[in-house]
């Protein structure tokens, strides 16, 4: 025990003795003895965000707290205020693009889930897996006269039919919502409509996954939650108090417009032979998400096969086969589908073609296309149904006609 103790008091001299000599080499003496641990408090102090971003609305009551990134300088800092949501309120959403775009959005006063079933209007616009590419969609909006420079909503009583995976990827996902859920309001005000249908990236983001979450929103979300875990503090975020989640899990994955059926994956035969109808497909996962996993067993099930591989936020077999689990669905397994919910086209998204395209004579639309990165691109493109005639549009303003 004395050799111990002497060996320290020569260790600690010797220490002693560096810092007049050798600051540098002591420092490092001292640190080989006791290392400094960070707190959770400092690193989520350093960690940096990384652009523009928001703005986030929590509801408490009739109080809401406002998020927003904002740049200072050459860095960006988080800002926080409280609103009085009993006021009319507007909120600012910045764009982190060139050009800085900005809108204003009116907060709804209430949330409702919509219809799953709708006439045909005299023309609709479908678009599909934008993934927070603000530049495509608005390219696309302005081209095809469905809202002006202005973000005025100028389609009148047409339908803007958005068929999933507005998430995830980009780096515009924030701005992209707020849009729609701006031009939602604006179109009822003029007798159209705005359908958000939901696909397989919106039903991730709700669980917290963040596989293909820019990490600036990770970053984000654990600054401000407080914590390190990236699906922990992302869950945590994607709050029910949060406006945009309530209003998302407000939202169809299914719906029946005139002669078309809209779903983000598909429907498989697996569906068809369970006999679910749209208002059914829309109750149990809206259920599911906003409640959690039921506790009766076979309710369970459904809702299991739902979110499955199967069900229709993630079945590819309309487009493709896929990996071991099925192979291309057969004409005479689209027929069938076709028949089961009455309908003439199946329009899908999830599944990425050179163009919007026609299959099965027609059975089935394909809306998922690489969009381009900026506005007005020829690869950005959507689905015009006008006058119940089919065409391809881009963002160049360029119609063509399908089927011919």
């Amino acid at each position: 025990m004395r050799n111990v103790t002497k060996r320290l008091f020569l260790f600690g001299v010797m220490t002693i003795g560096l810092c007049n000599i050798f600051p540098c080499l002591a420092q490092s003496a001292l640190l080989s003895v006791s290392s400094y641990t960070p707190s959770i408090n400092d690193s989520l102090n350093n960690i940096s965000l990384l652009s523009v971003d928001g703005p986030y609305l929590f509801r408490n009551k009739k109080e809401g707290k406002v998020l927003s990134v904002v740049q200072g300088g050459e860095t960006f800092q988080l800002n926080e205020e409280v609103i009085d949501l009993d006021q009319p309120t507007q909120l600012k959403c910045v764009v982190d693009n060139k050009d800085r775009d900005a809108f204003f959005i009116p907060i709804m006063d209430q949330i409702k889930s919509p219809k799953s079933t709708y006439k045909q209007p005299e023309k609709l616009l479908a678009i599909s897996d934008i993934e927070g590419n603000f530049n495509a969609f608005y390219g696309l909006l302005v081209s095809n006269g469905v809202m002006d420079k202005a973000y005025n909503w100028t389609y009148g009583e047409g339908h803007l039919v958005l068929i999933g995976d507005f998430m995830d990827r980009g780096d515009n996902v924030t701005q992209v919502l707020w849009l729609i859920y701006k031009l939602e309001q604006a179109a009822k005000e003029k007798g159209g409509m705005v359908h958000f249908i939901l696909g397989n990236h919106e039903i991730l983001n709700l669980q917290g996954q963040t596989n293909y979450v820019d990490k600036k929103y990770t970053k984000l979300a654990k600054r401000y939650v407080g914590k390190l875990d990236n699906n922990e503090a992302y869950l945590d975020f994607m709050s029910d108090n949060r406006e945009l989640v309530k209003w998302l899990k407000s939202k169809n994955a299914v719906e029946k417009i005139g002669n078309t059926l809209f779903v983000h994956g598909g429907i498989s035969q697996e569906l068809v032979s369970a006999r679910f109808g749209v208002n059914h497909i829309n109750n149990i996962i809206r259920s599911r998400l906003k409640n959690g996993p039921s506790r009766n067993e076979m309710d369970k099930m459904d809702e299991d096969f739902m979110f499955a591989s199967h069900g229709p936020l993630w079945y590819r077999g309309l487009a493709t086969p896929y990996r071991r689990m099925y192979k291309k669905a057969t004409p005479g397994e689209v027929k069938r589908a076709l028949r089961h919910f009455h309908v003439d086209h199946i329009a899908i998204g999830h599944t990425i073609a050179q163009e919007i395209s026609l299959d099965y004579n027609g059975g089935v639309i394909r809306t998922d296309v690489k969009h381009g990165i900026k506005k007005y691109s020829e690869h950005s493109q959507g689905l015009l149904i006008e006058n119940n005639q089919l065409y391809r549009v881009n963002a160049k303003g360029e119609k063509t006609k399908l089927g011919t």
